[in-house]
């Protein structure tokens, strides 16, 4: 049996969850929230049947954006469509008050998950709806898997990356955009982002090794650039970009030479 949920948003922090939820769609069009009292994960990815490409997840504070949300269970809530989706709530306006009506029922597989079935974002004059995406759409994940799966502490090595540094890189990797990946290596301990015959820009010395990978260029934007530094974390086969409310994670070619 179906039931219905009526929410608040906070109108001062619905620009912020919408400006993470639209960078999420820049990984896969599909997204899923989980929410609880405590925190809203929200997150999307690629992977085949094996492997994870890409995965960007945000891990929010609940109480931050959504005023009245007292239940015990989890819901889940995803969303196909997901660009199109954050573009209409694009035309909602932040002085006026944002609702949110969810119509969920019990998930057949864990009583203490609720899935939403449909939902309804009301702004004044201005209603955005949209039906829940199936199950099947999305791997499920929770807190407990991310932070195991994605612990700095189990990578190879790591470098720090400057805001500077970094939106150097994303300058050039625009202006020579024909190709879609660049490098990121390490010779003898110094940190080096390139393009073969074009650029090459020395970032960070680290522990000496000798190791080289491949970054797709198109990721560049999912990189929260807002700090003074960005932290890059290099396991066996993906980088971890971690701050204090995200987890952006990419697979990648690798060729470890001399590797200590």
């Amino acid at each position: 049996m179906s039931k219905k949920l009526s929410l608040k948003f906070n109108q001062s922090n619905f620009t912020d969850f919408l400006d993470k939820f639209s960078d999420l769609t820049q990984i896969d069009d599909v997204v899923k929230l989980k929410i609880d009292q405590e925190e809203i994960l929200m997150y999307s990815i690629v992977s085949n049947e094996v492997t994870v490409l890409a995965l960007k997840n945000y891990v929010l504070n609940t109480k931050d954006y959504i005023e009245n949300f007292n239940e015990e269970e989890t819901f889940d809530f995803i969303i196909t469509s997901a660009s199109k989706f954050s573009k209409n709530l694009k035309f909602f306006n932040t002085n006026q008050p944002i609702k949110l009506d969810l119509i969920y029922k019990t998930s057949p597989d864990d009583d203490t998950v609720q899935h939403i079935r449909s939902a309804q974002f009301t702004n004044g004059k201005l209603k955005i709806s949209t039906i829940g995406g199936e199950q099947y759409r999305i791997r499920d994940l929770t807190k407990a898997i991310l932070n195991a799966r994605l612990n700095p502490k189990l990578g190879k090595w790591k470098f720090q990356l400057t805001q500077d540094d970094f939106l150097s890189i994303k300058k050039l990797s625009t202006i020579n955009n024909e190709d879609k990946t660049f490098s990121i290596s390490v010779d003898k301990g110094i940190v080096t982002f390139h393009e073969p015959s074009k650029w090459e820009l020395e970032v960070a010395q680290i522990e000496p090794h000798n190791s080289t990978i491949i970054f797709n260029k198109k990721y560049l934007g999912n990189i929260n650039s807002e700090k003074e530094f960005i932290n890059f974390n290099i396991f066996e086969n993906f980088i971890l970009i971690k701050d204090d409310e995200s987890n952006l994670m990419l697979s990648f070619e690798q060729d470890f030479t001399n590797d200590d």
